[in-house]
């Protein structure tokens, strides 16, 4: 159980809200097909290697680039991938544009849990919520809007904010603690990937809570996992 009632209550999108392969599952075997068209080259297994995902058994890894790293990032660790097959970077940043087409943060999100219900509960608590996700701002803030949570979330960030480094540096918690006026000692952190626990833990909020809803086993998430859990639903048996 949490030593006193949480504060701040932040959250991981994909994989901790809401399902990480549909959403990003399919997209990175898309793009890899698309940039294997673009340049004439079969870079599938190049893509699926640098990205942390396997083809075969669809698992993605959960310390992956796939699973942490920034749009930006990975935008461009593609355009490194394709420059060795005769391509200029000019026209490697070209076509990587052409062919990232994004999943949409709409149409492609299944939920994990009733997260309406979940976010009313915890500000009926009296705690606020955040948001702290590698994706970017503008398709999370449409994904929390089509949830029907926008106006519950009280802070949120993603990875194209200026000046915040990725997970697990704690930045992103330190962005949503600052932003809220609340002491990370007085936030709890939630989900899917090693990087996530590690990021509360580097930022010293009151306890992280790993998920096994997402890309990872519990083993990946107990060595800076508080607890672990099935889902985010779970947060209530810790709750005093």
């Amino acid at each position: 159980m949490f030593p006193r009632a949480p504060k701040l209550v932040i959250f991981d999108k994909d994989g901790t809200l809401i399902d990480f392969q549909q959403m990003w599952g399919r997209w990175a075997i898309g793009f890899a097909e698309r940039m294997s068209v673009a340049i004439g080259h079969d870079v599938r297994a190049a893509f699926a290697e640098a990205y942390g995902y396997d083809t075969a058994t669809a698992h993605i890894d959960p310390t992956g680039r796939l699973a942490i790293a920034s749009m930006a990032h990975m935008h461009q660790v593609a355009v490194q991938i394709v420059v060795p097959y005769g391509i200029t970077v000019a026209n490697a940043y070209v076509l990587v544009q052409q062919a990232w087409q994004p999943p949409d943060p709409v149409s492609e999100v299944v939920p994990l849990v009733d997260v309406f219900a979940l976010f009313t509960a915890i500000r009926a608590k009296g705690a606020q919520i955040a948001v702290a996700t590698a994706d970017n701002r503008e398709p999370t803030l449409a994904t929390l809007a089509h949830l029907g949570v926008a106006h519950l979330v009280a802070a949120v960030a993603c990875a194209d904010d200026a000046g915040v480094a990725p997970k697990p540096a704690p930045d992103k918690i330190f962005a949503v603690c600052r932003a809220l006026g609340v002491a990370p000692h007085d936030a709890i952190m939630l989900g899917d990937t090693p990087a996530d626990m590690q990021m509360g833990h580097n930022a010293g909020v009151m306890a992280q809570i790993g998920v096994t809803s997402g890309l990872s086993q519990a083993a990946d998430l107990r060595p800076f996992a508080s607890y672990i859990a099935p889902t985010v639903v779970a947060l209530w048996q810790y709750w005093p």
